[in-house]
């Protein structure tokens, strides 16, 4: 169960920074000029709605029912 769980985190973090990136080049700027602490922040915050949908996914049952 805790592989499953490093696995979720791993995957949410990934993919929450990818569309980060993607989302500041979609808007005009880069990363850099987005800001370190906007960018944490932003990564974050899609690696947790990510992380909801593949507790489901992964059943880890992180989140309860």
């Amino acid at each position: 169960m805790a592989i499953r769980r490093l696995i979720l985190v791993a995957v949410s973090l990934g993919i929450g920074f990818a569309l980060t990136v993607l989302i500041t080049m979609l808007i005009g700027t880069t990363p850099a000029e987005y800001g370190a602490i906007y960018m944490i922040f932003t990564t974050l915050s899609l690696a947790v709605a990510i992380g909801i949908w593949l507790d489901l996914l992964l059943k880890t049952n992180i989140l309860p029912k």
